[in-house]
């Protein structure tokens, strides 16, 4: 198995991302990694798992779920309305 970590430059430059932005958001654990010693390291299979996650309709059911525990049942979340989300974004791969 060939299992290969990344530094945070590297994927700071996958991302598009500045170091510190990069190391914001693994101390907020919103990217994937883990600490050897003081440096972190991340994963590249889970981060391009995370990255795909991120990028389609898993994000928009994220998105849904988070408002509806913020509001509560008063957002009326439905299965009706997580289908239309999942439509918008299969519409939107088409393009």
């Amino acid at each position: 198995m060939n299992m290969m970590t990344l530094t945070v430059e590297e994927v700071a430059n996958i991302l598009r991302l500045s170091p510190i932005t990069v190391y914001r958001e693994l101390v907020k654990r919103h990217i994937p990694g883990f600490k050897v010693g003081n440096q972190w390291r991340i994963r590249e299979d889970i981060l391009r798992e995370w990255m795909r996650e991120k990028s389609g309709w898993i994000s928009r059911f994220d998105k849904l779920w988070m408002g509806f525990q913020k509001t509560g049942r008063k957002k009326q979340i439905t299965e009706e309305i997580i289908q239309e989300e999942i439509l918008k974004t299969r519409k939107g791969r088409q393009r």
